[in-house]
């Protein structure tokens, strides 16, 4: 399942070249139905009003420029993501925190030309910031994050494979059961647009 899980996000990254350049993937596990587009931009910023745009290509942020922050959205059963190529800011600790007080946990994960960086919170808490894994030792968060990166990194080590960011975005998949679809990258989404950087 697990080895399963890491192929998945192998093939989403062979296929969408352009994510090598840099994406900030924030995935919020509710375990209840997650909060309207409208809900979530609320939250993305204090200092600004947030606008809903329902088709915003993923890869470019359309025709949209900075200083507009744009954040695509996807909903699910189990919570939601943000998702932002290249400009971010739905990574920033005081997004997290923000958006972990609202739900259970929070996984935010940065991907800068082959730079990577993971970041959990919960309960309005930065718990673990692992950066440019899998180089030194691994921070520990005494919470069942860790269970998933031991997992992980199991299955990574019994399979004879690195341990690489398609294997860190199967552990947040895994610990967060939000997913994200090999063609979801391919189609316009609904995206949240602030005005002023986010936050």
């Amino acid at each position: 399942m697990s080895l399963q899980v890491i192929n998945h996000y192998e093939r989403l990254l062979d296929e969408h070249a352009w994510m090598q350049d840099g994406f900030h993937w924030t995935v919020a596990r509710t375990g209840t139905l997650p909060p309207s587009v409208e809900e979530i931009g609320a939250r993305l910023s204090r200092s600004a009003e947030a606008s809903i745009e329902e088709e915003v290509n993923v890869a470019s942020g359309a025709d949209l420029f900075i200083p507009r922050s744009v954040a695509s959205v996807d909903r699910q059963k189990e919570g939601y993501f943000l998702f932002q190529s290249q400009e971010g800011g739905v990574d920033e600790p005081s997004v997290l925190r923000e958006l972990s007080e609202k739900d259970e946990r929070v996984w935010s994960i940065t991907s800068i030309l082959y730079k990577h960086k993971l970041t959990y919170a919960i309960d309005g808490e930065i718990r673990l910031t692992w950066r440019e894994f899998p180089h030194g030792d691994r921070p520990i968060a005494h919470d069942p994050i860790d269970e998933d990166l031991l997992l992980v990194e199991d299955v990574c080590r019994e399979a004879g494979i690195r341990f690489s960011l398609a294997a860190l975005m199967a552990v947040v998949d895994i610990g967060s059961g939000v997913h994200m679809d090999i063609n979801w990258p391919h189609a316009p989404r609904p995206a949240v647009i602030i005005d002023d950087p986010i936050w």
